[in-house]
């Protein structure tokens, strides 16, 4: 038998500085690091072993090694997050603002899905609007 194991991290922040009563700056960041693997499982048993005629168990698939299968399936992966922006009062409930995120993945097992690696900028501007 075998188990399956993951393990993770995260960790997050926000900010904000109120510059003046228009102008607001905020940031944001996620580092995450993740990790999953299976135990090493051995030689696979049926529950109901099979005996030849003089009764003694039969061990089916000895010559196979499956010492390091349990390795093909192990992740280890981190991101990091990072948004930063600022935004300016239009009127009472109205505000202009921009962003910009950038995010980076690092894939440190890339046989199992192929290289992941890989990072995204994104630039976003709007309006918000309460009414």
């Amino acid at each position: 038998m075998s188990d399956y194991t993951t393990e993770f991290s995260t960790v997050f922040f926000n900010a904000m500085l109120d510059a003046s009563d228009k102008f607001k700056f905020y940031m944001d960041g996620i580092y995450t690091k993740s990790a999953g693997s299976y135990s090493s499982f051995g030689i696979l048993e049926s529950t109901i072993p099979a005996t030849d005629h003089a009764g003694d168990p039969i061990v089916t698939n000895h010559d196979l090694d499956y010492s390091t299968v349990n390795e093909y399936s192990d992740l280890d992966f981190t991101m990091f997050e990072l948004t930063y922006g600022v935004s300016f009062q239009v009127d009472t409930n109205a505000r202009l603002y921009t962003s910009v995120t950038y995010l980076d993945l690092t894939d440190d097992q890339p046989y199992v899905y192929g290289d992941q690696d890989g990072s995204l900028s994104i630039y976003s501007a709007g309006m918000t609007v309460g009414f």
